[in-house]
């Protein structure tokens, strides 16, 4: 026989549901003002959730799970994605859309009434001078992107070869 609480919820009170525990049925009260179930994770974690989410396994924990999982995706990721301390998914990406120059380390000074040349590399931003023209500027980054970037794109191309 089948324990309730009331004529509508059936008692969850000591169940598992993955690293979740029931405690109680709470006080508190979440969608559509239904009662929500206290739950203490694993971890030591309470949780609040629909007695219908427990037992169609939408939650398994506190969230404490997903945060490892991500975190550990993202550390193999940099690992993986690092040349001598620089990413390298990095040095490919796109503009910005509110670029002003239309390229990628190419930024008008309204101070100085000049364009700025810059660089990221190794964890640092590398101001390569300030130019009158906006062309001259774009030479300046292409220029640094063949010093500083192709050293490592070819790294790791060798790498993947």
């Amino acid at each position: 026989m089948v324990k309730r609480v009331d004529s509508r919820r059936i008692d969850l009170t000591g169940k598992r549901f993955g690293d979740l525990s029931v405690v109680k049925l709470s006080e508190k009260r979440g969608q559509n003002n239904t009662l929500l179930w206290e739950c203490k994770c694993s971890c030591g974690n309470t949780v609040y959730l629909q007695g219908y989410s427990l037992i169609h396994g939408h939650y398994k924990s506190c969230g404490c799970k997903h945060d490892i999982k991500r975190d550990t995706g993202r550390d193999q990721h940099i690992k993986h994605d690092q040349v001598d301390g620089t990413r390298v998914t990095a040095l490919k990406t796109k503009t910005y859309k509110n670029n002003k120059s239309g390229h990628k380390g190419v930024a008008w000074m309204k101070t100085r009434q000049k364009w700025r040349a810059y660089i990221g590399f190794k964890g640092k931003q590398i101001t390569l001078g300030y130019f009158d023209d906006k062309e001259d500027a774009i030479k300046a980054r292409k220029a640094a992107e063949e010093k500083y970037f192709n050293p490592i794109l070819e790294d790791k191309q060798d790498e993947n070869d």
